[in-house]
């Protein structure tokens, strides 16, 4: 997976910027204001994987690339197993300098980056394992050669001495060169896929596209070998053979001929193109709504966004066998979509993000920030020194939110504070108004969500049912009281129910709550005396014992399943 970049004079990235992208998870978003940079990192990355033109900063124009030396360097946490045995020696050399790299023998218009690598190294330490895998920075410059950026240091010069004796300080572009291959290797290795904001969905999803042929695992040209025997292409040109050869023989002087002696038939690739631009080129991808099929074209912007997304999921999920080396990147995903569709999108994303290599978003909407439990996000910003770069764990959001507030003494975008409990509860009371509304539970944690998904998993979609951990009783407690304002403003016109449960702990979370019918705050609890778990009111009686949803449960039921599954 790609874990960090470095950007140099590429787009809105002025000099050389070092950006964490994810320390753990395949799920990674960048957000932020407009301008700041977020679409410029999957551009970069299209750049890098799949020759997009260069965006150079405006500056690169009146310097030159020449005196700017614009570069993309990724840095790759791979596999050692995925590399061909003659690079690892080059791989092991770049592993060493990213690992061994460090502020004390960074140059000083490097340390600020150096630093900022190095911190993120450390968080990788902590939460992936690198046994058996190479943590390689290895990118590009403008024009195509190798580029390592501030990576091209002392200890990478130690590590090639046995090969490149006279070096001093620093490799030069031609003595790089050696890391080409790798290079090559690197991004052989990877199927990038970059669906811009501003995307022609109609041409996008046709099956022509090479994108669409990626996340199929397959080509055309592939699946009309498949379908398409030899031997019928064959039996075709015999058929034809002889009705030239009866036309021939009716003509007597005359036949129609190839100019050459050899006459030519229909060969594979020509039946394969014949087939389609004639077949799959006038077949355009239509959404099916009520008894009629409505082209792409006609649907609205958010429908088109959505549809890009369910096509990838569909693919993926159903099509694809395996999309480990599958990286897809996105531009603002809940772009024109209604905000009850926002929670639908991204966990679609999540849910292909944990069937291939990696997604990348660039995102105004924060709600997925307080749900999603693995993965990264990235904060950007701008100030008047450059670009800062606030790198957050999904899994501890709560927690590294609160931490980088404080470090950074409220400089911390307020958004990433504010926006994500706000869209979040936002998308939840506009999704249980109207027709055919949603239920939410909102639980404290994965536990719940994966035994209440798997007692109500005949439910689940007739009713719509979502559900939905923060993270503990004090967030259900903060999501209780954004939610309640919202809720008395539009009681009326909810048609759904959001269901706030948790369980009963030794430090027990109270609050007021109200017994409304569809805005419903409970706690678990075991009445031991009667031998059944109540819900019961938040800050009501009993308070003990300490019960959680495991406690819940028909312990019989479980040993009779987990016999079953045993034999």
């Amino acid at each position: 997976m790609i874990v960090g970049v470095v950007l140099r004079w590429y787009k809105t990235y002025r000099g050389i910027n070092y950006i964490p992208v994810t320390d753990a998870g395949s799920f990674c978003g960048l957000v932020g204001n407009n301008g700041v940079g977020k679409s410029s990192v999957l551009e970069a990355l299209d750049t890098y994987f799949n020759g997009r033109p260069w965006n150079f900063h405006t500056s690169t124009k009146k310097s030159g690339l020449e005196n700017s030396e614009p570069q993309i360097v990724p840095v790759f946490l791979i596999e050692k197993e995925l590399l061909k045995p003659n690079l690892i020696p080059l791989a092991e050399e770049l592993h060493q300098v990213a690992m061994k790299i460090s502020e004390a023998n960074a140059n000083s218009s490097h340390k600020v980056n150096v630093k900022r690598f190095v911190d993120h190294r450390e968080r990788i330490k902590m939460r992936a394992e690198l046994d058996g895998k190479f943590l390689l920075p290895l990118g590009i410059n403008h024009n195509g050669s190798v580029a390592l950026s501030f990576f091209n240091s002392p200890e990478l010069v130690e590590a090639a001495k046995n090969s490149l004796p006279e070096l001093e300080f620093s490799l030069t572009m031609e003595e790089l060169n050696k890391y080409a291959p790798l290079l090559s290797e690197l991004k052989s290795l990877v199927e990038y896929i970059y669906i811009p904001k501003e995307i022609d969905s109609e041409a996008f999803t046709k099956l022509e596209t090479k994108e669409i042929q990626v996340l199929m695992g397959e080509t055309l040209a592939q699946i009309l070998n498949s379908r398409v025997a030899q031997s019928q292409i064959q039996a075709i040109n015999n058929s034809l053979n002889d009705f030239i050869q009866d036309l021939s023989d009716e003509l007597e002087h005359y036949s129609y001929r190839t100019p050459t002696d050899r006459q030519q038939n229909l060969k594979r690739s020509d039946v394969n193109n014949l087939i389609v631009q004639a077949f799959f080129n006038i077949r355009k991808l239509h959404k099916k709504q009520g008894d009629h099929w409505l082209e792409i074209s006609s649907l609205s912007s958010g429908e088109k966004q959505k549809a890009i997304v369910d096509v990838a999921h569909s693919l993926l999920a159903k099509h694809r066998d395996k999309g480990g080396n599958l990286v897809i990147a996105i531009d603002e995903p809940e772009a024109s979509l209604h905000m009850s569709a926002c929670f639908d999108q991204f966990n679609a994303l999540y849910d292909i993000s944990r069937q291939c290599m990696q997604v990348f978003f660039a995102s105004h909407w924060y709600g997925f920030l307080p749900i999603v439990e693995n993965g990264s996000t990235t904060v950007i910003s701008k100030r008047e020194n450059g670009h800062v770069f606030d790198q957050i764990n999904l899994s501890s959001y709560r927690e590294q939110v609160k931490k980088l507030a404080k470090v950074s003494k409220g400089k911390l975008p307020y958004d990433i504070r504010l926006k994500s409990l706000n869209d979040f509860v936002q998308s939840i009371i506009s999704s249980v108004i109207g027709e055919r509304p949603f239920t939410w539970i909102i639980c404290e944690g994965s536990t719940e969500r994966l035994y209440l998904s798997a007692y109500l998993q005949d439910l689940m979609k007739d009713r719509r049912i979502r559900i939905v951990p923060v993270g503990g009783a004090n967030e259900i407690k903060k999501v209780y009281n954004y939610l309640l304002p919202l809720y008395e403003e539009f009681r009326d016109e909810v048609s759904g129910r959001i269901i706030l449960l948790s369980d009963t702990d030794a430090e027990l979370v109270s609050y007021k709550v109200h017994n409304y019918d569809s805005l419903i705050c409970k706690r678990f609890v075991n009445i031991r005396s009667e031998g059944v778990t109540k819900l019961v009111n938040i800050d009501s009686n009993p308070v003990s014992p300490a019960t959680e949803i495991e406690d819940c449960l028909n312990g019989g039921l479980f040993f009779g399943n987990s016999k079953v599954v045993q034999r």
